[in-house]
């Protein structure tokens, strides 16, 4: 999974904050202070499942993962190669969440200009002052599905993972601020040659004016002085992709995944 794009710098935060294994037909991801992260405890299949899989995958995941008493969940992911379908219709009728991303790279040799018109505003880097500012801006920016004590819970144990890889060097945070406020930010981090984007957001009230694109300009630009490609793994469907092309990221993978998680959350 190493020479996957997005599954190489997946593994960056996993190893990081808990434990990758390899077994003979998946690898086992575990990340024992997060249990409520769903894609920070999975199994990483080497191939797509099917529905006759379902039993003995539930059972590896519930003896490996689930019997920490605090996972409620079950996650699968694994490598979608071009043209490839996932044929995991059983699982979907028993209440799993199906999802395919892309994962688009943008490499050295196009690194994407700044703009350099006189108003554009300028991206920083987090100092740790920021970092309450930003755990509300993520907290406001949640999908509807989430209750905010579940998330608020998940936020800071990725907050305390972030901090951590600043510290030591691994990357940084960084941020737009309009009329004193937190309007757009991002993460990246490195692994090798390769540089990996978190959580690229931009607050709902500053949509439409070119916050992502000049945040990512400017946080590419200056990734692309350390890492030869940058990744980014969206939802297949995400409108946000268009702003990523644009800046000459292009898919170069899949991933599939399913994910079941209980559903009393408000």
């Amino acid at each position: 999974m190493d020479t996957h794009p997005g599954f190489a710098t997946d593994l960056l935060f996993d190893r990081y904050q808990g434990e990758v294994v390899r077994h003979d037909q998946f690898w086992a991801v575990r990340t024992p202070d997060a249990p409520d992260y769903y894609f920070g405890n999975y199994l990483l299949l080497p191939t797509p499942p099917s529905d006759r899989d379902k039993g003995w995958l539930e059972a590896a995941f519930d003896q490996l993962i689930g019997n920490d008493p605090r996972v409620r969940h079950r996650t699968f992911q694994w490598p979608l190669a071009a043209g490839q379908n996932s044929r995991v219709a059983g699982f979907v009728a028993t209440g799993y969440q199906y999802m395919e991303c892309v994962v688009l790279a943008l490499d050295k040799q196009c690194d994407p200009p700044i703009n350099g018109d006189m108003n554009q505003v300028q991206a920083r880097t987090f100092t740790t002052a920021d970092w309450p500012e930003w755990l509300d801006f993520e907290l406001h920016e949640r999908d509807e599905g989430h209750s905010e004590q579940r998330y608020l819970t998940y936020l800071r144990s990725r907050q305390a993972l972030y901090q951590a890889m600043i510290a030591d060097g691994l990357g940084d945070w960084w941020g737009i601020w309009q009329e004193g406020q937190l309007v757009a930010s991002c993460g990246l981090f490195f692994c090798d040659t390769l540089g990996r984007f978190q959580l690229v957001r931009t607050h709902q009230a500053w949509r439409n004016q070119g916050l992502c694109r000049q945040l990512l300009s400017q946080v590419a630009h200056a990734g692309l002085s350390r890492a030869n490609q940058l990744i980014i793994v969206a939802d297949e469907h995400y409108h946000a992709q268009r702003i990523y092309r644009s800046l000459g990221f292009v898919p170069v993978a899949r991933i599939g995944s399913l994910c079941h998680w209980p559903h009393e959350v408000q």
